[in-house]
């Protein structure tokens, strides 16, 4: 059958999507995610209990982050279209470099970064960024800032430092 239908505005992008090609660096680590419920691409990790292997979900607390998990064409995609890393599966993250990310909320290059530790009013994706603490559930974080403006769930890209940390 012929396709009779066509997209007239396509996404700029998807959540975990490398952002400026060949023109950047990029550092990016392998690591096992460890915790029962799977993860998208495009949010926020934190170091796990082994370090040099596993990442988990950005703790409640100040502490360093492992960067951004980025979206793979390996990951096996669900019945539900989700592109997941599901417990116990290596994945790539983005320790230093640029990366889409989709916002809970508007962003601006001069918003502050937050991320997700809790769920609360604006949203349940844990590592999901924004521009403010949203009542307590997301942090400040250090070593990573917005280059784009994005609207409310929208694509944005995040510049992620080594070094990056909840505060």
């Amino acid at each position: 059958m012929s396709q009779l239908t066509y997209p007239t505005d396509l996404t700029i992008a998807f959540p975990g999507m490398l952002a400026d090609g060949p023109a950047h660096t990029y550092d990016i680590l392998s690591r096992v995610w460890e915790n029962a419920t799977a993860a998208p691409a495009g949010i926020a990790v934190a170091v796990g209990t082994d370090p040099d292997v596993q990442a988990d979900h950005a703790a409640d607390a100040a502490g360093a982050l492992l960067g951004v998990i980025v979206h793979s064409h390996a990951n096996e995609v669900g019945s539900d279209d989700a592109n997941l890393v599901d417990e116990n599966s290596a994945f790539g993250v983005l320790h230093s470099g640029r990366v889409y990310v989709q916002v809970e909320e508007a962003v601006t290059p001069a918003s502050a970064v937050y991320v997700r530790v809790a769920s609360g009013g604006g949203g349940t994706q844990l590592g999901a960024f924004r521009a403010s603490a949203d009542t307590a559930t997301a942090r400040a974080a250090s070593g990573m800032r917005y280059l784009t403006s994005a609207g409310i769930a929208g694509m944005a890209v995040l510049e992620v430092d080594k070094g990056a940390a909840l505060s």
